[in-house]
C-alpha cells in the first residue's frame, strides 16, 4: 500500500500543474527569464505630431461629406487654376480618409490639417508650402496678403468682406501647441457658398467639425462657421494662396464703335462786289453766287373792300410786282415801295419817297448796272 500512494500523489500534481513539468531548460549561452516577469520591446523616439495631440487610442474612424463642384455657387465664373484646385479638394473628400495625426498622404489612410493643405497645393505644382499651419500663415502673410481678423464676430463682419474662393483660413488655440512665433494651429480652405442654402464651406480635415449639423471627422467638407466667444479658440486670419490667388475672368470684348458721320461742310455765302468790266465771266460768276434766283411767289388775290359811293370797284385784281412779293418775307411791316422805272420810254413816274434801300435792292440795283455795262460793251 505504501508503494502505490507516493505515485498517485506524483501523478495527481503533475495533473494539477502540467506546465512547470514541461518548462524546456534553457539553451547555453542564453540566460532565461526571470519567473513573473515578460521582455519588454525597445521603445522608439517619440515623434510630436504637427497637428495636435491624439485624442483616443486605436484606428480613427472616417465620417466625412462630400459635393460637386458645380454646386458652388458662381463656380463657373472661378478662375481655371481655382478651379483645379477646388476640383482636387473635392477629389480628397471622396477616399474616405481619417483624421490622422502627423500625416500628409492619403497613402497613410487619412491626413491632419495641415498635412491635407499641404498635399493639396503640392499636389496643384505650388512650391515652397511649408508642412505645418503656423509656417503656412507666415508664408501667406510674407508673399500675398493676410487678412486678420481679431474682432470678427459673425460672417457679416466687415473683417471678412474681401473673403474670396480660395482663400486660406487661419484658427489659433484649438489646442495647446506650446509658444510659436504665429500662434496658429489649424488651417483650412474656403470653397465658396452653396447655390441652394447660400451657406459658406470649407475643406479640410478635422476631428469634430459639422456638416449640415452632422458631426464629421477626417478629410471632409465642412460649413464654415466662427467659434462661439466663450471658446478657446478663434479666427486669427486668412490669405491668398502665393502662386495662385484670383484669377479675374476675361471681359467679353466690347462692342465695335459705331462708324462717325460724315462731317457736313457749310459753304460760306459770297458777297457780290462791284468788278470791272473787263472781266465778264467772273463779273456773271459773281452775280450767280450773290444774288439767287427768286422762288415764285404764289398767286394771292386782291382783297375785296366794300364799294363806296363815289368809287367803282374794278373787274381786274391788282398786278403785284415779283420785287415786293419776294420782300413780303424779309419787312413785312414796311410800306410797298414803287415800281422801278423800266429802261423804256414811257411816262414819268411819280418820285418816290426818300427812303434806306435793303440789302438785296442794293444788290439788285448792282446786278442791273452790271448787266447793263455787259450789254455796252458787247454792243460796241
Amino acid at each position: 500500500m505504501k508503494t502505490i500512494a507516493l505515485p498517485l500523489a506524483v501523478l495527481t500534481a503533475l495533473m494539477i500543474f502540467p506546465g512547470q513539468a514541461q518548462q524546456p531548460t534553457p539553451k547555453e549561452g542564453k540566460a532565461a527569464a526571470p519567473t513573473g516577469t515578460e521582455a519588454k520591446p525597445a521603445t522608439a523616439a517619440k515623434v510630436e505630431p504637427p497637428e495636435g495631440p491624439a485624442k483616443e487610442a486605436g484606428p480613427p474612424v472616417a465620417a466625412v461629406s462630400s459635393i460637386e463642384a458645380e454646386e458652388l455657387d458662381g463656380f463657373k465664373s472661378y478662375a481655371p487654376q481655382l478651379q483645379q484646385l477646388v476640383h482636387d479638394a473635392l477629389a480628397l473628400t471622396k477616399l474616405n480618409l481619417t483624421y490622422t495625426f502627423g500625416s500628409a498622404s492619403p497613402k497613410q489612410g487619412g491626413m491632419d490639417c495641415s498635412g491635407t493643405i499641404y498635399h493639396l497645393l503640392k499636389g496643384l505644382g505650388v512650391k515652397g508650402v511649408p508642412r505645418q499651419s503656423d509656417e503656412i500663415c507666415g508664408w501667406v502673410k510674407n508673399n500675398t496678403l493676410l487678412h486678420m481678423t481679431p474682432t470678427a464676430d459673425s460672417l457679416k463682419h466687415p473683417e471678412l468682406a474681401p473673403l474670396q474662393p480660395g482663400d486660406l483660413l487661419f484658427w489659433s488655440g484649438t489646442y495647446e501647441s506650446g509658444l510659436r512665433e504665429i500662434p496658429v494651429t489649424h488651417v483650412m480652405l474656403y470653397l465658396g457658398k452653396l447655390k441652394k442654402t447660400g451657406k459658406p464651406l470649407v475643406f479640410g480635415a478635422s476631428d469634430g467639425r459639422s456638416y449640415q449639423s452632422e458631426r464629421r471627422t477626417g478629410v471632409s467638407v465642412f460649413d464654415f462657421s466662427l467659434p462661439p466667444a466663450a471658446d478657446k479658440s478663434k479666427l486669427y486670419g486668412y490669405g491668398l494662396i502665393p502662386g495662385v490667388g484670383k484669377i479675374i475672368p476675361k471681359a467679353p470684348a466690347p462692342a465695335p464703335a459705331p462708324a462717325p458721320a460724315p462731317s457736313v461742310v457749310v459753304a460760306e455765302t459770297e458777297t457780290a462786289k462791284p468788278m470791272p468790266p473787263e472781266s465778264k465771266p467772273a463779273a456773271e460768276e459773281t452775280i450767280k453766287r450773290a444774288v439767287p434766283s427768286p422762288a415764285p411767289a404764289p398767286p394771292t388775290t386782291a382783297e375785296k373792300k366794300p364799294p363806296t359811293p363815289s368809287t367803282v370797284p374794278s373787274s381786274t385784281p391788282k398786278k403785284t410786282s415779283p420785287a415786293t412779293s419776294s420782300s413780303k418775307s424779309t419787312a413785312k411791316a414796311k410800306p410797298k415801295a414803287p415800281a422801278k422805272p423800266s429802261s423804256s420810254k414811257s411816262a414819268p413816274a411819280k418820285k418816290p419817297l426818300p427812303r434806306t434801300p435793303t440789302v438785296q435792292e442794293k444788290l439788285g440795283e448792282t446786278a442791273r448796272r452790271l448787266g447793263d455795262s455787259i450789254r455796252d460793251l458787247i454792243s460796241k
